[in-house]
């Protein structure tokens, strides 16, 4: 790779605030940026007449720093999406088919442009496998685990928990499906180079035969904070992320019941959705407040608000609300099996348990209900950690590893990825 390369970037929705194609094209390696529905500036004239909340989310599909020239909208896979879910149908299959959409038109657009290609996981897999009159440098950015590890270890525990699950799923709830299995878990044999968002997103690529010497680290950032807020002098806990047996939200539960907390302790859950299982144990306790679901805004109040952020997840590509919650100066609880480990020393700001021990996230709750409240060091500790991992220094990172990773390795001709597992259809669901 020189410094003219450029690369094609294809996703849907505002997947990271738009960070890779900005990293691209700040570096001048954007060839075209690909998604669904983006802000047009006729757009956020009209944005003005919309109720908060709409608003909200029509100013964040875009960012500034991307040219809109370089930009392509795929309009008509964005109403077919919608009205699928209207419709009632899988919302697995109906992903799965338009993520291979979106990677087919990165194809196509490769092929005319003489570009590369920087695609993330869930849509690398036609346009890696496409053949082409030049040779693409193929790079992939995996921001989930690999599928075989997140299964292992949801199974696992399924064994202990099986009120947690109604059956084995994705990092979407939705049910594993054999050819999407095979989709996204053979992907990365194709990429030149493997960006990861975590060291255990890392490791899981490598236990499934990745190189190691491919694979390169490039943890999250976050936007910084706009004031600090003030620090609870009771114990207010805080989960965000759908309820679901990946995110631990049924051991945090278990844990709950059995902690001794102060009386005055409550459990915010913000989850757009919750499986039965989990839902029926969060209603048997009068200290616990479900919120289905919160804007921006007011999440970043519910952060300020907060003692702690309890996410003790199984499997995380990383957890960016991790980061979101420390630059608010909320304290976090998380697992090794998330991108905690890669924030490096903290101050105590971020506290590890093991994943799945319900004993030692016990006593990791009392100890904190009698740390945390009214402790302003500590809040300010975990503003200083959020600040030390910026937007701006992860899309350093991406820059930097594109250039560290050039002329290494390189991915194999088509007959050798197929060969053995066979080809996957076109258009199969995720």
């Amino acid at each position: 790779m020189n410094e003219l390369s450029s690369y094609v970037c294809a996703f849907r929705g505002a997947r990271d605030s738009y960070q890779v194609p900005l990293a691209l094209a700040e570096g001048g390696m954007l060839d075209q940026f690909i998604t669904d529905f983006y802000c047009a500036p006729l757009a956020r004239i009209g944005a003005a007449a919309l109720p908060g909340r709409w608003r909200e989310k029509l100013l964040a599909r875009e960012e500034k720093g991307i040219p809109t020239d370089r930009v392509r909208r795929l309009l008509g896979l964005f109403l077919r999406e919608n009205l699928r879910h209207l419709l009632g149908f899988s919302r697995a299959l109906t992903i799965g088919r338009l993520d291979a959409e979106f990677s087919l038109a990165a194809a196509s657009r490769v092929r005319r442009s003489r570009a590369d290609l920087f695609l993330y996981s869930p849509y690398a897999w036609e346009a890696f496998t496409a053949r082409y009159a030049h040779e693409p440098r193929k790079v992939l950015f995996q921001f989930h685990p690999h599928p075989a590890c997140e299964r292992r270890i949801l199974l696992a525990d399924r064994k202990n928990y099986p009120f947690a699950a109604r059956a084995p799923c994705d990092e979407n709830g939705n049910p594993w499906l054999e050819p999407v299995d095979r989709r996204l878990s053979e992907c990365w044999r194709y990429a030149d180079a493997i960006l990861c968002a975590s060291s255990f997103t890392r490791r899981s690529l490598v236990e499934a035969g990745a190189p190691a010497e491919r694979c390169r680290v490039v943890p999250y950032g976050v936007a910084s904070a706009t004031d600090n807020g003030s620090c609870p002098k009771t114990f207010e806990a805080l989960f965000v992320g759908n309820g679901t047996q990946r995110k631990g939200l049924h051991h945090l539960l278990l844990a709950w019941r059995k902690a001794n907390l102060p009386s005055s302790s409550r459990l915010t859950l913000v989850c757009r959705q919750i499986d039965p299982g989990i839902l029926d144990l969060a209603r048997q306790r009068a200290d616990i407040r479900l919120v289905r679901g919160a804007a921006s805004a007011d999440l970043v109040s519910l952060y300020k608000a907060s003692s702690v952020l309890l996410l003790p997840s199984l499997v995380e590509g990383f957890g960016l609300v991790y980061l979101e919650a420390l630059a608010q100066g909320c304290p976090v609880l998380g697992t090794a099996n998330t991108g905690l480990p890669d924030l490096g020393e903290s101050g105590g700001a971020v506290k590890e348990i093991e994943p799945g021990n319900v004993d030692e996230l016990v006593s990791q709750l009392e100890c904190l209900a009698r740390e945390l409240p009214g402790n302003e060091a500590m809040r300010e500790r975990a503003r200083a950690l959020a600040r030390a991992w910026s937007w701006p220094r992860f899309r350093q990172g991406i820059r930097k590893a594109l250039f560290s990773s050039a002329g290494e390795g390189s991915s194999p001709s088509l007959p050798f990825a197929c060969g053995a597992k066979g080809s996957v259809a076109q258009g199969e669901g995720r």
